[in-house]
């Protein structure tokens, strides 16, 4: 596995996670609930950004 993949898989396990999450938990939807959610998704977007700026890098250094 190359090093550079780890981010992109790191994101589709925490996108199954969250669906999971909402699978399991549907019915105990508080303010924890959602606040895991949202921290989840927050940082998904982080690891994308990640992965993006690490392409703009490497195209830059060639």
């Amino acid at each position: 596995m190359k090093k550079d993949n780890l981010p992109l898989i790191l994101i589709i396990v925490s996108f199954i996670l969250i669906i999971l999450n909402f699978i399991f938990t549907s019915d105990e939807m508080n303010s924890g609930f959602w606040l895991r959610i949202t921290g989840s998704v927050l940082l998904i977007i982080a690891m994308a950004l990640t992965i993006r700026d690490r392409k703009k890098r490497n195209n830059n250094a060639e």
